[in-house]
């Protein structure tokens, strides 16, 4: 039988609640020419579904049920459950349909528990990129979501130790450079910074373009989409020594990281639990590491190609 939404070039895709796995999608569809509906998990059914392991564990039921309809799940892996039965229904998913991860990192975590992975495809820029600019003024800029969770399982507070993308920080970054501007996104409110939301691509490349340097704070990522679109902008990143952004930001500073707390993610996903490795060091080094790239440059020509949108051609 004919799928007639392929020959329509429509794929339906449903994706984990985050932005940007919506904005993940659009850019899929973008690079292959389709038109693409756009829905949240549980929404079925759906030919691609592009979410992290715990959303694609959780919505398992839903997704095996409409399995023979989906082309392929791209997979964000971000840490380890905590039963064996989760990486089972994972399992289950990519044994009978095609599983891509964005990350090297994220494979080998995966198939340690026979997960079967069709291929790495990093996550791309999202298009359009405007022009770097030709003058800075702001010494640094950070721009991120704001997450915190357990240092315990099942525990009913949060713990500093796990709030994610390092902003606990930021109070001594602004101490040192006065200038530097912190974008959150949504409405968590974190002291000397701007929120924001809704916000073109475009837009979110002139704020990462607006400083020398990019602060990257965050001590855990399943791949990290921030940092390589500010490289893409001509700015200089500074980050923690961690394994993925080895491999995905390798034009960074690093700064070494000598204390790491797991990490527990339960409240959200109580059927899937869930937990990873948060990692960072000292923050008077990483200050220091930021002052010696104020004037670095950055071959921001290379990291466009690395990372153009004809990496997500290989899907369809």
């Amino acid at each position: 039988m004919t799928d007639v939404s392929s020959l329509l070039n429509i794929a339906i895709i449903s994706t984990g609640r985050a932005q940007s796995y919506q904005t993940i999608a659009d850019q899929i569809c973008r690079a292959n020419g389709y038109k693409c509906p756009i829905y949240i998990l549980p929404h079925m059914p759906a030919n691609i579904i592009i979410a992290s392991q715990y959303d694609i564990a959780f919505w398992s039921h839903h997704i095996l049920h409409h399995v023979n309809q989906i082309k392929f799940v791209y997979m964000t892996v971000e840490g380890e459950f905590m039963n064996r039965h989760s990486w089972t229904k994972i399992r289950e998913i990519c044994n009978r349909t095609r599983c891509y991860v964005p990350s090297r990192w994220g494979r080998e975590l995966v198939e340690i528990y026979n997960v079967k992975v069709q291929d790495v495809i990093p996550h791309a820029l999202p298009e359009p990129i405007p022009d770097p600019p030709k003058e800075r003024s702001i010494s640094t800029v950070y721009l991120n979501a704001y997450y915190i969770f357990m240092c315990r399982p099942f525990a009913v507070n949060t713990c500093i130790e796990c709030e994610r993308k390092g902003w606990r920080w930021w109070s001594e970054i602004k101490r040192e450079f006065p200038d530097a501007l912190g974008f959150v996104s949504g409405c968590t409110k974190v002291e000397g910074t701007m929120g924001y939301r809704s916000t073109t691509v475009e837009d979110v490349y002139r704020l990462l373009g607006l400083g020398r340097v990019y602060t990257n704070l965050s001590t855990h990522e399943g791949f990290g989409i921030n940092p390589v679109m500010a490289l893409a902008m001509g700015t200089a990143v500074v980050a923690w020594d961690i394994p993925i952004f080895r491999e995905t930001i390798p034009e960074s500073i690093f700064v070494p990281v000598d204390n790491e707390q797991k990490c527990y993610v339960n409240q959200r996903y109580m059927l899937e639990p869930g937990w990873f490795i948060s990692r960072w060091g000292d923050i008077n080094s990483f200050i220091k590491s930021v002052k010696k790239a104020m004037n670095t440059s950055v071959d921001y020509v290379s990291v466009r190609q690395k990372y153009s949108l004809k990496l997500y051609t290989k899907f369809l």
